[in-house]
């Protein structure tokens, strides 16, 4: 069998790909947000399961309302313009407050997985690999750093 390797091409469109950055930039920084703000650690996966089904919850409220503002938004389909204004800024507002519960949601998973994962562990894995070794972690020398720059 020969070597190959498998590629795959991102076709979306650029702006596409710079909203998902973007949306990940903002979870990213809702996670370090979360590990600041709740200092209270979870000490297990059933505290854990019980946050995050909570934050589930309130997603599934948030979407419900996004739901309910189609089903309004379709009712007004006969009428003028303005009530399409209305509609749309309702939907808009629901999906604003449904991404607010999701990225929330994300930040609390990813508290509860780092929290269980120190608490598991009370080393990683490499250094764990490294103490079977023998070995420890060297600090980087600063001349090695000054003569990379200077080339």
């Amino acid at each position: 069998m020969a070597d190959y390797e498998q590629l795959e091409f991102d076709v979306r469109l650029e702006s596409d790909r710079e909203l998902q950055e973007n949306v990940g930039l903002a979870v990213s920084f809702a996670c370090k947000q979360i590990q600041q703000e709740i200092l209270k650690k979870i000490e297990n996966r059933h505290e854990g399961y019980g946050v995050l089904a909570e934050a589930y919850a309130k997603l599934q409220a948030s979407m419900k309302k996004v739901g309910e503002g189609f089903k309004h938004y379709a009712l007004i389909l006969p009428t003028d313009d303005q009530s399409a204004v209305e509609a749309s800024n309702s939907i808009y507002n629901a999906v604003n407050d449904a991404t607010y519960d999701a990225v929330k949601l994300a930040a609390m998973a990813n508290k509860i997985m780092t929290d269980l994962y120190r608490n598991g562990y009370e080393s990683t894995p490499i250094e764990d690999y490294l103490e079977e070794q023998g070995e420890e972690f060297e600090e980087a020398e600063e001349a090695a750093i000054e003569e990379v720059e200077e080339e």
